[in-house]
C-alpha cells in the first residue's frame, strides 16, 4: 500500500466516566433480574444514558468496571463507563455532577450521576 494514502492523524480514544447508579426496584419499572457490571463479563452491559435537562439524546455507554457481585434491582453502586460511540457522538453533556437516566430501549431502569471524568 502506498504510504501517502495512510491516514496518520492521531485517533482520539473513547472517553470514560465514573458514575454512581441507582437501579429502580422492579415494582417501580426497574429490571427484574440482577445486572453484572464487572469486567469479568464476556458481554458487557451496554445501556444508554439520557442527561436530565439535556436535549434528550441517547448516549450509548459500556460498563467497563463495577462491583464483582451482580447489582440487584433497587441496588446502587459506583462504576466506570466507556463512551461507546465517541468521537462520532458528543458526550460533553456528561460533566461531573450531571444527572442522567439509564435506559434499556425506551424504559428507564436506573438513574445516576457523573462523579468523575
Amino acid at each position: 500500500m502506498d504510504s501517502s494514502h495512510v491516514d496518520r492523524r492521531p485517533r482520539r480514544m473513547a472517553g470514560f466516566a465514573e458514575v454512581f447508579v441507582e437501579f429502580l426496584p422492579t415494582e417501580k419499572g426497574g429490571r427484574s433480574t440482577p445486572i453484572c457490571l464487572s469486567t469479568n463479563e464476556l458481554t458487557p452491559y451496554r445501556p444508554h444514558f439520557r442527561v436530565r435537562g439535556g436535549d434528550g439524546e441517547y448516549l450509548g455507554v459500556e460498563f467497563v468496571d463495577g462491583p464483582d457481585d451482580p447489582v440487584l434491582p433497587g441496588g446502587r453502586t459506583y462504576a466506570t463507563v466507556r463512551f461507546a460511540y465517541e468521537p462520532e457522538v458528543c458526550y460533553d453533556a456528561l460533566v461531573v455532577g450531571a444527572h442522567f437516566d439509564v435506559l434499556e430501549g425506551p424504559r428507564v431502569v436506573a438513574t445516576g450521576r457523573v462523579t468523575r471524568r
